[in-house]
């Protein structure tokens, strides 16, 4: 799951981003710009990397889970309901604490995440509603402006960024045909990743994996991500 945060100020140069990428790959007006459907080969992956890399200000937040680090006999594993929920939670937290960290001081949070289809949201709201009073006072509920909005991904063009960025992570990830990896794009914006004294991991590249299994891809910086 990726999250993409830009302050208001800024929103005007992801929308620009968005648009350059749609008009440059054609994507039809009706349509949202899609990674799987409209971003598949390397040149279009690096466009669209390079456009969103230079948005100023824009802030990653990346909630990986790997299914082997589950437990079979865990709700997680057997819930996708459950398992969606505790991912979005996850994300609205380093959401809350990007916006309490926000440069210049701490900004109220507008949080939109896309529709899932077939899924009942209500479930999500809820569990929002659980989360904002069992979380610890650290997390900043204070901070979000209104309800969390679960819309179509063609509604705001920080979620079609947002459905950009997690494809990059996903072909950082996963091995292609010939068992290469397409890491390019992820470390081009890797700089966008939120961070806490420097660090990313925990952060704002939250994984729940088994020990090393990061560290053990090919690509992975010596320094960590």
């Amino acid at each position: 799951m990726a999250g993409v945060t830009v302050a208001d100020e800024d929103e005007p140069l992801l929308r620009q981003a968005v648009d350059t990428c749609r008009t440059r790959l054609k994507v039809p007006v009706s349509k949202p710009l899609h990674w799987k459907e409209h971003v598949k080969r390397y040149p279009r992956r690096q466009f669209v990397a390079g456009q969103l890399a230079s948005v100023p200000g824009l802030v990653v937040n990346y909630v990986i889970f790997e299914k082997a680090a589950i437990p079979s006999t865990a709700g997680l594993h057997r819930d996708h309901t459950l398992f969606y929920n505790y991912a979005a939670g996850l994300m609205i937290e380093r959401l809350l604490l990007t916006a309490r960290d926000w440069p210049g001081g701490a900004r109220q949070l507008v949080a939109r995440f896309g529709h899932v289809r077939g899924f009942d949201h209500s479930d999500t709201e809820a569990y929002f509603a659980v989360k904002r009073i069992k979380d610890p006072v650290w997390i900043p509920w204070h901070l979000l402006s209104g309800r969390v909005k679960f819309v179509g991904a063609g509604s705001y063009d920080g979620l079609q960024a947002a459905d950009q960025y997690g494809g990059m992570l996903n072909a950082a990830l996963n091995q292609d045909e010939f068992d290469g990896y397409e890491a390019h794009h992820l470390l081009a914006i890797r700089h966008q990743i939120r961070r806490v004294r420097g660090k990313a991991w925990g952060f704002g590249f939250k994984a729940m994996a088994r020990p090393g299994v990061f560290e053990a891809y090919p690509w992975w910086p010596d320094q960590g991500i």
